[in-house]
């Protein structure tokens, strides 16, 4: 979005240990708070912040903010002088004081004791805090939000927006839907809303389950033809083209150039979800005959034409805790609710994106063809290093290469050089180009290649949900396996990848075919730069587990990528809801503290350290098979992950597949129990894939002090270096027990086979070293 956002927010971030030093009653100046980052953060417009402005009386903040900013502008300009510093300094204590939200602050626990004590009460600078809810963002990092006892009341009332307080619900969904009130967003016009029940569909396909039983480990099943009941309007609706363009003025100004926009993610009172542009008025017309009455989540007849957007029950979640249409309207008036925008679709796509690691990891390549794949990345590095004024230019930033918008610039090199040519022979110049490519370089070492394509927010098919609406039966405009996609369709492309990260296994990835037809084009006239999927296969499913309420997905038309894709079975991961009940403070306060902690990220890595070591057995042995089913296992663990924080009962990981020290401990008193802890002390992944180097630096810190530790042990014990006695055809005892030794803790990069992952680690890697060869010659040749 475009449009000038609403002034930053200071709130202070605490530690509840620093919390509990200061006995739950801290005193801590702004001025001092801000000299240290981590005491302060600066947050965005939400509905939250602008409830409290509201009752501070401080609206208009955003205009006193730029007339602060243009005094600034205008002192820093003057000659310097006791008078001017002391203007100067008085301004930025009132900029900050205005921009400070004393009524909010987020604590960050560091212990379920000190989040029960501090529920109890606290004071900082003499403000009295309670408790108001845990976001999901924020309680996978045990962040959780307060605001002063002064407005607690008013702002609990609007939060809770009159809804039946009665109604079962899941805690931690009930908490998810509440901080909804937190998510940055910017109001945009009060539409004409109406709510309807959602689009669902039915088929049969053959599809692999994974579920968790009674054993430590989940059981996974192939079920041919399984019915599949599925939500396809699953967090997203319908808006009127007449409303499109006024939101697209109101959020992109001239650039809109009353325009329609593809898609706008919404947020209201428990709202949240996508709504694309499509003619409902027009569709009523043209395929409904002329009716124009729909019927609403609630049973009353409504006409079609009353209405500027249409919201669908997965985006209203709350929406069953009033009693009507008018009732849900007027509660949500009554308490200040804002129609809000937090994204929009962009109104151009690109045209090449780097991919990330994860999509390329499960790919089995040749060697011509892993050359093929890092070629337009390795040409990119090449040109860029001072071979070609214009390639280099390109490099460093080329979607600012027009004069009116040099202003963007950050560097004054790149200014300095767009200006004259000449300058590619500056040794500084040579150098600050250098330090780019080299951690450019160094991204594309961990997987970050280019790739042709882009990510597109999907949507379900929008002509399935206006016959839904309506009341027809639903068959949509496209077929199993088909999408649309107006980028593709413009260039020509028959059939793409599609991607969404996290990924885990080869099942997360789906080759579709990119069709269109008069009929389409002309109902999907609105969605430029969306992605429309079809109704009738598991494409969201397989993507594990993505539904419409602005997800992405990353498409390439790359002919390598294409040849080797397999539209294998699409992985179904059975969860466990917990109980719905009549949720109080407590329970919700229990729902943080289950959900406390990120486990996505680590997830993730120990699946890409099975695929690593898979990629050293071969496909028939029982050792792939067993590490097979362990990553396809992954992506249960990893949707676990994902959706702990609302509500989801699942067991963990079993620690003997990444853990050696777990596989000691598993008992052995049987045959067939000896055999289990061999094999598994065989396939634990318990080592990192080399290019994750570069993905966590305390790993690279970590991996080269211990290198470089058995280097001096190796000089020390057999007077060589590490890498002379690896290559001595026989070696002594002692030394083949110290290189196991060494090669257990850390591997060697000398194995046979490699995941794809590692293996462009390894080309990027030469690339960078004759890189760093050209620089040096660059920097010692005589100008």
């Amino acid at each position: 979005m475009t449009r000038e956002q609403s002034c930053h927010k200071y709130i202070y971030k605490l530690q509840s240990k620093r919390l509990a030093k200061a006995d739950w009653n801290l005193t801590l100046p702004l001025s001092v708070a801000l000299n240290n980052k981590s005491d302060v953060v600066a947050t965005g417009d939400s509905q939250l912040l602008r409830w409290i402005m509201e009752l501070n009386g401080n609206a208009d903040i955003d205009s006193k903010v730029i007339s602060i900013k243009q005094k600034l502008k205008i002192l820093k300009k003057m000659e310097r002088c006791e008078e001017v510093k002391k203007q100067i300094k008085e301004l930025y204590k009132k900029l900050y004081d205005l921009q400070y939200q004393k009524d909010c602050l987020y604590l960050i626990m560091n212990s379920s004791k000190d989040y029960y004590r501090a529920n109890k009460g606290f004071s900082v600078n003499s403000t009295s805090y309670r408790r108001l809810l845990g976001t999901n963002g924020g309680v996978k990092k045990s962040t959780i939000t307060y605001i002063s006892k002064r407005i607690y009341d008013e702002i609990k009332n609007r939060m809770d927006n009159d809804r039946d307080l009665n109604k079962k619900l899941i805690p931690a969904k009930l908490e998810a839907y509440q901080a909804l009130i937190c998510s940055g967003s910017i109001p945009v016009s009060m539409p004409r809303i109406v709510i309807v029940k959602d689009c669902n569909v039915s088929w049969k396909e053959d599809v692999i389950l994974i579920q968790d039983k009674d054993g430590a480990e989940p059981e996974m099943t192939y079920e041919k033809d399984y019915e599949i009941n599925y939500c396809d309007s699953d967090g997203y609706g319908l808006m009127t083209p007449e409303y499109s363009r006024l939101v697209n003025k109101e959020l992109h100004g001239d650039l809109a150039e009353d325009k329609t926009i593809t898609g706008i993610n919404t947020r209201f009172a428990w709202t949240k979800g996508m709504l694309f542009t499509f003619d409902y008025v027009d569709f009523a017309r043209k395929i409904n005959h002329g009716n124009f009455m729909i019927t609403d989540a609630w049973g009353a007849i409504r006409d079609v034409r009353d209405f500027d957007v249409i919201l669908t029950t997965s985006m209203v979640k709350l929406w069953d805790s009033y009693k009507s249409l008018e009732h849900f309207l007027c509660c949500s008036m009554k308490n200040h609710y804002q129609f809000s925008v937090s994204k929009t679709t962009p109104l151009k796509l690109e045209h090449v994106r780097n991919a990330n690691y994860q999509f390329l990891q499960t790919y089995e390549l040749t060697e011509e063809e892993l050359i093929q794949l890092c070629e337009p990345t390795m040409e990119e590095l090449k040109g860029a290093l001072c071979i070609d004024w214009g390639k280099t230019l390109v490099f460093l930033k080329g979607m600012y290469l027009k004069e009116d918008q040099m202003e963007y610039l950050n560097n004054d090199f790149i200014k300095a050089l767009m200006i004259d040519p000449r300058m590619m022979n500056d040794p500084f110049i040579l150098g600050k180009i250098y330090g780019m490519i080299k951690k450019r370089t160094q991204m594309a070492a961990k997987g970050s290649i280019q790739l042709s394509g882009n990510y597109a927010i999907v949507s379900g098919d929008l002509y399935s949900l206006a016959q839904s609406i309506f009341g027809l039966p639903v068959t949509g405009l496209l077929k199993s396996g088909e999408v649309y996609h107006r980028y593709w369709i413009s260039k020509g492309v028959k059939e793409i990848a599609c991607f969404r990260a996290p990924m885990t296994c080869h099942n997360n990835i789906r080759k579709q075919s990119v069709v269109h037809s008069q009929e389409m084009d002309y109902w999907y006239q609105y969605n430029q730069t969306g992605m429309i999927l079809n109704s009738w296969d598991s494409t969201c499913d397989a993507l594990n587990g993505a539904d419409k309420d602005s997800d992405s997905f990353f498409t390439t038309d790359n002919e390598i990528i294409l040849k080797n894709t397999r539209n294998v079975p699409t992985i179904k991961c059975v969860q466990r809801q917990a109980e719905k009940i009549v949720p109080d403070e407590s329970h919700l306060v229990k729902a943080n503290i289950l959900s406390f902690g990120d486990e996505i990220g680590s997830t993730t890595n120990k699946i890409t350290s099975m695929i690593e070591l898979q990629s050293s057995f071969r496909r028939d042995s029982q050792e792939y098979r067993i590490l097979e089913y362990r990553i396809m296992c992954g992506q249960h663990y990893q949707q676990n992950s994902i959706d702990k924080a609302k509500g989801i009962l699942s067991k963990p990981m079993p620690r003997y597949w990444y853990d050696k020290a777990a596989c000691v401990q598993l008992p052995e008193t049987t045959e067939e129990e000896k055999e289990f802890k061999k094999i598994c002390s065989h396939l634990v992944a318990d080592k990192k894939p080399y290019f994750m180097r570069y993905i966590y630096p305390d790993l690279m810190k970590e991996y080269k002090k211990y290198t470089t530790d058995s280097n001096k042990k190796c000089i020390r014990r057999f007077q060589m270096p590490l890498k002379d006695l690896e290559q001595i055809p026989n070696y002594t005892p002692e030394q083949a027990e110290f290189l196991e030794y060494h090669q257990n803790l850390c591997q060697p990069e000398t194995i046979s086979v490699l995941s794809i992952g590692s293996a462009i680690y390894l080309k990027m890697n030469l690339v960078n070293f004759s890189l760093t060869e050209k620089m040096m010659l660059h920097l010692t040749t005589p100008f």
